[in-house]
């Protein structure tokens, strides 16, 4: 049912396509023609301004009659129906009676198509239209929602990273303590003997300060990825807390202090230092080595001064290791996991709505049977992961698998409407490369009528040459209409490159429709130089032989996509 305000555009342009009659009258046919083209002409301009003002009317009291008449408009626009009307006019004041019948039958085909869309009866053309909207819209909601989710999934991939750094640090941490326990119990053994110690009891403490060198230095190893791990997240903390919009920290779990709260006493000591757990544990080992030494050449006096620096060393490695588990402890104790699971929870919402919305796209109604939404399924996939992380956050677990395994359905989404949207943009593809060999059909039939006149002003400026050597202004007048159809030619080229550049049908056609253009600037600009002759005809044989190429290429490609190739 359309409202009364669509009805009236309707009678409107049933009015302006009535004058567009298939035959010419007999009498007077010049005066009459053009009287009756101008008149529909007025009327579709009175037509499309009614419709841009009535449109906007609508937008709020009925937006769907308000989306018909956009997508009337925008059929008039692709169309050119306004420009076609003035040239049909110009062709019948020109008297080319058999040119502008062919025009005027297409152009009264196309409005009545136009008709057809505002009485919305022309199902196909409107449907499509509104189900690349439709589709368009649903992609561009997948797009932020996709994005929304990367972004929560990063944050828990930090909280999980801080989460396993604490327990590798708490590790490491537990070798020392053993390096250290078994150094103090090599001392104490190296202590117990005699100064002039025979070399078969020294030889197994020899041994075993051997093996815990070995140990040492691997822990030195170990430690320096442990060192390179805790730079990297700080810097990823330092990157999270300066990206606009980053949620502030959220409260302490209970029992916990908040990050603004920690004790001064709790700081690391060496806090905005390096850490030297390596270093310190390099330093130990160093030391069991002197120490084997010195208990190999049955020094056991020297052997405990160098396990004394050996233990010193692993007790500071393990006070660095402490303050370095106390900041990364603090830094997740900054993590705002509540902040985390409401904005999980937001994202998971707008998904579960998106999902009711494309579900109810599928419905249809009485008069028309629904489609399937392209990813639909995938989007209500994504709607209980997203839950479940976000009852993880809420119990300060990262939730990044859940978040990753959503993301994964979502994009999953986006790439089968993207697809979807491929194909329908290919149908209006398809209708360009259809509109553009009508066009360039035209443009050829003008050009070959362009260039027979122009030799046939050439011929006729060799013998009427006033006596001194200037054109009569009636040769003048007719060369200069001659430019001005080339100059039309010309804005056709530059409407088709347009129409090429925004739809981006294939590479091939707008370097071809480039130099066209540019033939019949040239072609145009040598007429207003009033220059004629074998170069002028030259020129315009050119633009004829490119125009036929694009037509020739234009046709093959519609018959490859209807081939299926």
């Amino acid at each position: 049912m359309i409202s009364r305000g669509i009805a009236i555009m309707a009678a409107l342009l049933f009015v302006s396509v009535t004058p567009l009659a298939p035959s010419l009258p007999a009498q007077s046919p010049s005066v009459s023609a053009t009287s009756k083209q101008e008149l529909a002409q007025g009327k579709f301009q009175e037509l499309a301004e009614r419709m841009e003002k009535l449109m906007v009317v609508l937008q709020k009291e009925d937006p769907e009659d308000s989306k018909l008449l956009g997508h009337g408009l925008r059929y008039v626009q692709e169309k050119k129906l306004h420009d076609r009307l003035e040239s049909a006019g110009k062709l019948l004041r020109q008297e080319r009676w058999d040119e502008g019948l062919v025009v005027m039958d297409k152009l009264r085909s196309d409005l009545r198509e136009l008709l057809e869309l505002l009485q919305n009866r022309n199902a196909d053309l409107r449907e499509l239209l509104e189900r690349i909207d439709l589709l368009e819209g649903f992609k561009n909601r997948v797009d932020e929602l996709t994005k929304e989710q990367q972004d929560e999934k990063e944050d828990s991939a930090r909280a999980e990273a801080l989460q396993k750094h604490l327990k590798n640090i708490e590790a490491q941490r537990q070798r020392a303590e053993d390096l250290l326990k078994k150094q103090q119990e090599l001392r104490d053994q190296t202590n117990q003997l005699p100064l002039d110690a025979a070399a078969d009891l020294a030889k197994p403490l020899e041994k075993k300060e051997g093996e815990l060198e070995d140990a040492t230095n691997e822990l030195a190893k170990d430690l320096k990825d442990l060192e390179k791990q805790d730079a990297e997240l700080k810097k990823d903390a330092e990157a999270a807390a300066g990206k606009p919009g980053a949620p502030k920290p959220s409260d302490a779990k209970p029992g916990e202090a908040k990050p603004s709260e920690a004790k001064p006493s709790e700081a690391k000591p060496s806090e905005g230092k390096p850490s030297e757990c390596s270093g310190n544990a390099g330093k130990a080992a160093k030391a069991m080595g002197k120490a084997e030494s010195a208990l190999g050449e049955k020094k056991p006096e020297s052997a405990l001064k160098d396990q004394d620096q050996a233990m010193e060393a692993l007790k500071k490695t393990i006070e660095e290791l402490d303050a370095m588990a106390k900041e990364a402890a603090r830094e997740l104790l900054k993590l705002p996991f509540d902040e985390m699971a409401k904005q999980q929870e937001k994202t998971q919402s707008a998904t579960d709505t998106l999902a009711k919305d494309m579900e109810k796209a599928e419905q249809g109604d009485e008069k028309t049977e629904g489609e399937p939404t392209p990813g639909k399924q995938k989007v209500q996939q994504a709607v209980p992961k997203q839950r479940a992380a976000a009852g993880q956050l809420k119990d300060y677990v990262p939730a990044k698998q859940k978040q990753q395994d959503a993301k994964e359905d979502l994009e999953a989404a986006q790439k089968a409407l993207e697809e979807a949207l491929a194909q329908l943009r290919q149908q209006l593809q398809d209708e360009v490369l259809r509109a553009l060999e009508e066009r360039f059909t035209a443009m050829l039939a003008r050009q070959r009528e362009l260039t027979t006149q122009t030799e046939t002003v050439d011929a006729t400026r060799n013998k009427i040459l006033t006596a001194s050597g200037a054109l009569p202004t009636a040769l003048v007048s007719k060369i200069e209409e001659l430019a001005g159809s080339e100059a039309e030619l010309e804005q056709e080229s530059i409407d088709a490159l347009k129409l090429l550049e925004e739809d981006g049908t294939t590479a091939v056609f707008p370097p071809m429709v480039e130099q066209l253009r540019d033939e019949l600037n040239a072609v145009t600009a040598g007429l207003r130089e009033h220059t004629t002759g074998a170069a002028m005809n030259s020129a315009q044989k050119d633009v004829e032989d490119l125009l036929t190429l694009l037509i020739d290429s234009l046709r093959k490609t519609i018959e490859m996509k209807e081939g299926g190739c």
